[in-house]
């Protein structure tokens, strides 16, 4: 007997009920193929344009696109290497971008990016969206947020509750494109035993949505449907930003040898 891994997916983003546009963007690559045997396997990116500031818009496109086209520029090399150097692209793109047009001067983002390429996962991430691990038993956050409430919760001088209600929750020290090289975290080989599920999300939904929901909700519902409960949840307890959801479902079937 051998195992075959397959992948599910639904993915939803919505404006909220506060902001005018939405700064999100997301994507899920190759589009219409959920083949994890290819050589670059599958690509699912969350980012989200810096709030408040001109450009994030175009910043969150161009590191979803920039990501995907030099992730799958070619189909030799190793996935770990390949995903980082598609951030280098998408970094040195939004900053040379930001400092020859000052409109959008300081413009950046934060993205989160899945790569799972046959029995093995592969996680890049700068800022503070969020990729998660579902079990039937657990919900583990696998990314850390790089902004200043959560720096202050990992040392210990403020609690879960306060970090989530604190004035400058939003308030990044690292993102993509703000500066000429970015530091990146890395999660190189995760392995999949085929009976998970991965969230990735930005912030508008842990904002409102505590990781219990989002775990009772991904087991309760198929991806797509988990995704859109996810978003209306969000949006009905004040929508205050803008909320995208992925919800990767992995499954292990075994076929004759």
């Amino acid at each position: 007997m051998s195992a075959q891994t397959t992948i599910t997916f639904g993915a939803c983003s919505d404006v909220g009920m506060v902001r005018q546009d939405n700064q999100d963007c997301y994507g899920k690559f190759p589009e219409g193929d959920l083949d994890v045997s290819a050589p670059k396997g599958q690509l699912f990116i969350v980012a989200d344009g810096m709030g408040g500031h001109v450009g994030g818009r175009e910043a969150s496109e161009m590191a979803v696109n920039t990501i995907h086209e030099s992730y799958f520029k070619d189909d030799v090399g190793p996935v770990p290497a390949g995903l980082r150097h598609a951030f280098e692209e998408a970094n040195a793109r939004i900053y040379d971008f930001s400092t020859t047009h000052p409109r959008y001067a300081n413009m950046g983002t934060t993205c989160s990016a899945l790569a799972i390429k046959d029995d093995r996962g592969y996680i890049n991430h700068i800022g503070d969206s969020r990729i998660y691990r579902v079990t039937q038993s657990s919900i583990e956050q696998l990314t850390n947020d790089h902004s200043r409430v959560a720096e202050l919760q990992r040392r210990g001088l403020i609690t879960k509750e306060e970090a989530r209600y604190h004035p400058e929750r939003s308030h990044l020290y690292r993102a993509l494109g703000v500066r000429s090289t970015a530091e990146v975290d890395a999660i190189d080989d995760i392995h999949l035993d085929g009976n998970e599920y991965f969230v990735l999300c930005s912030d508008g939904l842990v904002n409102h949505v505590d990781d219990r929901e989002i775990k009772d909700t991904v087991l309760q519902y198929e991806p797509q449907e988990a995704c859109k409960r996810l978003v209306a949840l969000a949006n009905d307890r004040g929508g205050t930003d803008n909320v995208t959801v992925l919800v990767v479902k992995v499954s292990t079937t075994n076929s004759g040898s």
